[in-house]
């Protein structure tokens, strides 16, 4: 990486960095452009040759956090499939129990990724900008065309996975509403299951 681009790449995560901690101590509304570049410590106009808008800012942070959220499940789950065998669905149940325990121990991330987890999981499966990522999802994808599914079929299975353990923690994790997340979690890892066979 040239030190133009590596001092781009700075500037961009400063901002995201930054954009960060505002909102979700001041939540979004109540956090401007302006907080965001004093916080970071840079000029206005700097801000605009990396994003649009502060809209553009959040759907881009929303983007970086999900794809932590999911690095950190695949992480996992690579270190535990070395010590065990399991299927296309057990592997799927230990990523949503990785990303529920992950949002548990970082609520602040629900807040402003909020239901937006499904929506990301797919970008992710198709993104150039997240090649790692992208490569990681689609293999585990791929072990269920094993399975008799096709990959269009598994994707679809997928996504509504990560929109039902995003909503669930949303209300669970953040409202304690309808259900506590001990109260609803057997549920949603039998959902989860029946959803994936």
């Amino acid at each position: 990486m040239s030190k133009i681009t590596e001092n781009q790449q700075n500037k961009r995560t400063n901002i995201l960095d930054a954009a960060y901690e505002l909102f979700t101590s001041k939540s979004f509304n109540n956090t401007s452009i302006d907080d965001v570049v004093k916080k970071a410590g840079i000029a206005k106009g700097t801000f605009y040759l990396y994003f649009k808008d502060k809209h553009d800012l959040m759907e881009r942070l929303i983007i970086r956090k999900s794809a932590t959220i999911f690095d950190d499940a695949i992480h996992k789950l690579n270190e535990s499939k070395e010590k065990q065998i399991m299927d296309f669905s057990q592997q799927i149940i230990f990523i949503a129990g990785c990303i529920i325990d992950f949002m548990q121990d970082n609520k602040e991330i629900i807040a402003l990724v909020q239901k937006k987890l499904s929506s990301c999981f797919s970008l992710f499966s198709q993104s150039n900008d997240y090649e790692n990522l992208r490569n990681e999802i689609n293999s585990l994808l791929d072990e269920n065309t094993k399975n008799g599914f096709s990959l269009e079929e598994t994707k679809k299975r997928a996504y509504l996975v990560m929109e039902l353990i995003s909503s669930v923690c949303c209300d669970s994790i953040i409202y304690e509403s309808p259900f506590k997340l001990d109260e609803i979690k057997p549920f949603l890892f039998t959902s989860i299951e029946r959803i994936m066979s």
